[in-house]
């Protein structure tokens, strides 16, 4: 990497810097993008078949925000632009253009550098994210630099900045949009970067390899976390808080354990979404994780093959269970198509993970991407298939590699399957939510720890919610069969919350018309029309 130097006849001023995500539109047939590749990770990953009961929202562009707020100049952050709101950014002079994405962005990514190129011929062009562990990325898009790993200590010695620095978490949030066709306005769940990767090195797993299997810390202590979640919280206005960039916030025990004891000493109750191995789940314990605050944890369970030792010896349902008596809601991953599946026994597996009974369920290709054990071996036995575009390279309709058992159409219908399966056996994940949230009431309403009784009722507090929208979903619901565990989830929360009362039900009829509405516009239009908002932020700016 080539340290930013500037002219010795110009007056010395900081240099500009702009990061930019990857252009929209997302989720469209075009020459960058594909339908099946949205960025949002409910509709994309989690309730991916569930139609109108699926939740849209989207997530800030975390990498980029995190980077401008930990370096000392003048910072543009554009999230989501357009390519003409790209270029018209371009023309502010920056010294430094940077672009982050992920492999199937690519194409966008060389289109946003030629197009740096073209209108501010002087800037240093970066590119990072997912898509830098590329062979050849630099030829391919026309780059001057590349970064792989923690984006915040390369752009500072990029800057001439000094190594050391406090990390500032920046306000980043999810924009939650629309859900059974209502439209949300104004909900904002904020995040905070806890920080980088996993050392357990899956052989899959992008985060990890891309941060070369280390576990970086950005809050090493438990209360200074504590604090900057009482910060977002008053920031926000919400309790729902996502810790997101660390891949196993529960591998460093000591941290966590600071964390639940700030929190029981506050009297606090919060709603934190975390990542955790189920190894380190079992450790530490699910009352510990909900003293400490988790509303939902996501585990990867990956498959009934595969030996990675965070589930060796785990009874994933025994687990589930057992934080669902918390409250706890549960994201549970698998992965399809590993070297070993067979039409037979990968259906075995996704009934063994079925049987697990999540809140949400994330069923991926496994994924060679570069810069993983799993694409170098893939290579090595070249099973990759080149000729495949970048923008199909994703895990969520067909695999760019070889599988002895399943042709590329197989393998998207048995995806396909297995997310229809969740949804239909399961019922929609947003019932399973509140039966959760339900369960958490019932067991925790008369616990003898303060904290557990206070989440308690902040479970409580919710079942208003839920009791509007339940008899909505019930008529919304495609199968009788569906129909019925809706209805029993709503028994439940009516015998103790009492029924529905008429501004309830009103808001019911509302909500029943706006999701016949979202299916008819989705059936003949598709649902590409929600798009994130382009979000302009200006870090260190100087008068």
């Amino acid at each position: 990497m080539t340290r930013l130097t500037f002219p010795r006849n110009l007056k010395p001023m900081p240099p500009r810097v702009l990061l930019a995500s990857a252009f929209k539109p997302f989720g469209v047939d075009d020459p960058y993008s594909r339908r099946e590749s949205k960025i949002e990770l409910y509709h994309n990953q989690l309730t991916r078949e569930q139609g109108v009961f699926s939740m849209r929202d989207f997530m800030n562009t975390f990498g980029l925000h995190v980077i401008a707020n930990n370096i000392e100049v003048p910072t543009t952050v554009l999230d989501f632009p357009t390519l003409a709101r790209f270029e018209r950014e371009l023309r502010n002079d920056y010294d430094v253009v940077g672009i982050g994405a992920i492999l199937p962005n690519l194409m966008k990514v060389k289109k946003m550098a030629e197009t740096a190129r073209r209108v501010s011929p002087r800037s240093k062009i970066v590119v990072g994210g997912f898509c830098a562990t590329l062979p050849r990325i630099k030829e391919l898009t026309g780059a001057d630099e590349v970064c792989v790993g923690e984006g915040i200590g390369f752009m500072r010695a990029l800057l001439g900045l000094p190594e050391e620095f406090e990390f500032k978490n920046p306000d980043i949030f999810a924009q939650s949009t629309e859900i059974f066709g209502v439209p949300l306005i104004g909900i904002k769940n904020p995040h905070i970067v806890v920080g980088l990767g996993c050392s357990y090195g899956c052989d899959f797993c992008s985060p990890s390899h891309f941060f070369g299997r280390r576990h970086l810390k950005f809050f090493t202590d438990g209360r200074k976390l504590f604090e900057e979640m009482v910060r977002v919280e008053k920031r926000f206005g919400s309790n729902l808080i996502c810790f997101i960039g660390d891949d196993n916030f529960l591998l460093d025990l000591k941290r966590a354990e600071e964390l639940r004891q700030a929190v029981v000493e506050s009297g606090k109750v919060f709603n934190l979404f975390l990542f955790g191995s189920a190894d380190r789940v079992i450790e530490f314990g699910p009352e510990k994780l909900a003293e400490m605050g988790c509303g939902t944890i996501w585990i990867g369970r990956e498959s009934r093959l595969a030996a990675y030792r965070k589930n060796r010896g785990v009874d994933m349902p025994a687990l589930v269970a057992e934080l669902r008596r918390y409250g706890i809601k549960t994201i549970l991953s698998s992965i399809l198509l590993l070297d070993g599946h067979t039409k037979e026994n990968m259906k075995a597996d996704v009934d063994e993970h079925l049987a697990c009974n999540p809140a949400f369920s994330q069923f991926s290709l496994y994924s060679p991407v570069p810069g993983t054990p799993l694409w170098e071996r893939l290579k090595e036995e070249n099973r990759i298939l080149e000729s495949i575009p970048f923008e199909d390279c994703h895990a969520f309709k067909q695999p760019w590699f070889i599988h002895s058992q399943f042709s590329l159409l197989e393998a998207e219908r048995a995806q396909t399957e297995a997310y229809r399966r969740d949804f239909f056996e399961l019922g929609p994940s947003v019932m399973r939510f509140m039966a959760a949230d339900f369960e958490g009431w019932q067991n925790l309403k008369d616990s003898p720890k303060p904290i557990l009784r206070a989440r308690a009722e902040f479970f409580a507090h919710n079942m208003w919610k839920y009791r509007a929208l339940l008899p909505a979903m019930e008529v919304l619901a495609p199968t009788a069969e569906m129909k019925a565990l809706i209805r029993e989830t709503r028994r439940k929360i009516e015998s103790c919350f009492g029924p529905a009362n008429l501004a309830f039900r009103a808001a019911a009829a509302g909500i029943f018309v706006a999701g016949r509405v979202r299916e008819f516009r989705t059936r003949y239009f598709g649902d590409g029309d929600l798009q994130p908002r382009t979000r302009v932020v200006r870090y260190n700016e100087r008068n």
